[in-house]
Formats: C-alpha cells, sequence, structure tokens
C-alpha cells in the first residue's frame, strides 16, 4: 500500500514539473532594449502574451501567426519572433521602471515561458585605467544582511557573511568586515581596467533584498595623455618669448610712423605754390609827362 502511494505522489510530482512553464529572473537598466523567447509549436497556434504581476493585462495575442499588440503597449512592444516557424518572441524598445513584474507566454491555453522581470535605476561612477574605485552599497547588518552578494551581470564576484572573521578578497575586488559590521557593504575594486566596465548589483539576506542602491554601472575608459597632467613651466622660455613679442611689437609702431611722417612730408612738398610772380608790366618804368612832351 505505502510502495502504491508513494508511486502515486511520484508521478503526481512528475506530471507538475512536466507542466511547469521556464521560469527565469532578469535584470536590467532602464532605457535598455529586451527581448522575451516563446517557442510555441503545433499547426498556427494561438499565442497569449501577458503580465500577470503586479496585476494581469494582456500585452498582445497572436492567431493564425497574425499578431496583434494591445494599443497602450503598441508604442514599445512587437512580436519581433518568426511566426511561420513557431517564434513568438516579444521584444521592449526601451524599457521603463514600470515594466517591472512577471510575464507569460502561453500557446493555446498553456503557459510555455514565465519571465520575471527586475528594473534598476543604477547610479554612475567613471573612473579611468589603473585607478582604485569604489561601489558602494549599505544594509542593515544587525537583522537582515546574513550574506552580501556582489554580482556583475549575472556572475557573483563575491560574497560575505557574518560568519566571516576578516576582510574579503578575491583577484581586485574586496570587501571590508569592519565596515560590513557598520552596514557598510560596499565593493572596492584595485586598479580597474576595461574588463571592470559592467553593471553591478548588491545583493542581501539570500538574495531576497537589495542593497542601497540597488545597482551601480560602472564606466572605466582608457587613460590618454589628455588626462596625464601637463608638464612643468620654463619661466625663462615664456620671458624670453614675450619680450621677444614686445620688442616686435614696437619696431613695428615705429616703422608706421616714419612711413607715415614721410609721406605727410611728401604730400606738403608737391602743395607748396612757391614765391609770387610779378607781372610782366610791373617791370616797365613809367614815362612821366615832361619826357613825353619833349620827345
Amino acid at each position: 500500500m505505502k510502495l502504491v502511494l508513494s508511486t502515486g505522489v511520484l508521478l503526481i510530482v512528475h506530471l507538475l514539473i512536466l507542466q511547469c512553464p521556464a521560469f527565469t529572473v532578469r535584470h536590467i537598466m532602464v532605457n535598455e532594449p529586451l527581448t522575451f523567447l516563446c517557442i510555441c509549436t503545433g499547426n498556427r497556434p494561438v499565442v497569449l502574451w501577458t503580465r500577470f504581476i503586479p496585476s494581469k493585462v494582456v500585452i498582445a495575442k497572436c492567431d493564425s501567426q497574425t499578431c496583434r499588440i494591445e494599443q497602450h503597449f503598441q508604442k514599445r512592444f512587437a512580436v519581433s519572433g518568426d511566426t511561420s516557424s513557431g517564434n513568438y518572441s516579444i521584444s521592449i524598445s526601451s524599457v521603463v521602471y514600470t515594466d517591472a513584474g512577471s510575464y507569460r507566454c502561453s500557446c493555446d491555453g498553456d503557459p510555455v515561458d514565465e519571465v520575471k522581470l527586475q528594473v534598476y535605476v543604477p547610479i554612475v561612477i567613471k573612473a579611468f585605467e589603473g585607478e582604485n574605485v569604489t561601489l558602494p552599497c549599505y544594509g542593515d547588518t544587525r537583522i537582515d544582511a546574513v550574506n552580501v552578494q556582489w554580482k556583475k551581470g549575472e556572475e557573483t564576484v563575491l560574497e560575505i557573511t557574518s560568519a566571516t572573521t576578516g576582510d574579503v578578497s578575491v583577484g581586485r575586488y574586496s570587501i571590508s568586515k569592519e565596515g560590513y559590521q557598520d552596514g557598510d557593504l560596499s565593493l572596492h575594486i584595485s586598479s580597474v581596467n576595461r574588463s571592470h566596465d559592467a553593471f553591478y548589483r548588491c545583493l542581501i539576506h539570500d538574495e531576497s533584498r537589495d542593497g542601497d542602491p540597488r545597482a551601480v554601472l560602472l564606466k572605466v575608459e582608457e587613460r590618454r595623455p589628455e588626462h596625464q597632467p601637463p608638464p612643468a613651466c620654463n619661466c625663462y622660455t615664456v620671458l624670453a618669448i614675450a619680450v621677444t613679442l614686445v620688442i616686435l611689437v614696437l619696431v613695428i609702431l615705429l616703422i608706421i610712423y616714419f612711413v607715415r611722417r614721410l609721406g605727410e612730408t611728401n604730400n606738403n612738398a608737391s602743395t607748396d605754390p612757391g614765391p609770387p610772380v610779378q607781372e610782366e608790366n610791373q617791370m616797365i618804368p613809367k614815362l612821366s609827362s615832361t619826357q613825353s612832351f619833349q620827345d
């Protein structure tokens, strides 16, 4: 009898596992594009995309390989897969904060894919290659922060727990135990390079809670010559150049002055009328009336 019951329970569990859709968790930043996959088999299935958490709402419905997006979602959502081959994937051109929730793709009434979407608004930290960087995160380690994880994308780069006796470090990553006791869960990265350029999340208490801030976007830039300090000033060289420029300006001003003076002298010489010329009749002496009579 017990064997029959055990077999029946195992069969029921197996059937439930087979009927459960694939469930994944996606993490994304606001304004980023995103695609949810959905593959439906069968001859022209009826496909329904819904968001069922926090409230149920229909996003798109496909029938006979023809899809219709509900009006509220038409601006950013689109069925991007090749429906003729059974691909009914849906894309979001630019994620907004209120897109967070749980999504389901159903084929002929049976759920085949479920996705929990978490949307982040990370703080941005910029650094040059070779610099030491601290990614901030805080949480109440007295009560709920049994363990703390830092994730780079989906990869766990470092973890610290209340049982840890000292600082924790892996490669260039480290967390201070003393800071942990004070609620400072910040991640320290020494001598960053371009491979550290990524999206980081701070998770506490078995990933059930987010730290504050929830996420950090680290942007690492290549160190270029223009970012290096300028060379020391050679004051004697600068002074010599300044004196040379002053002398050059004075010489030019003197040349302009003498050229103008010479031009004024030439103009005065060409316009001078000279001494007055006497008329010819003034040079002939006049005869008196007596001399005229004698003649």
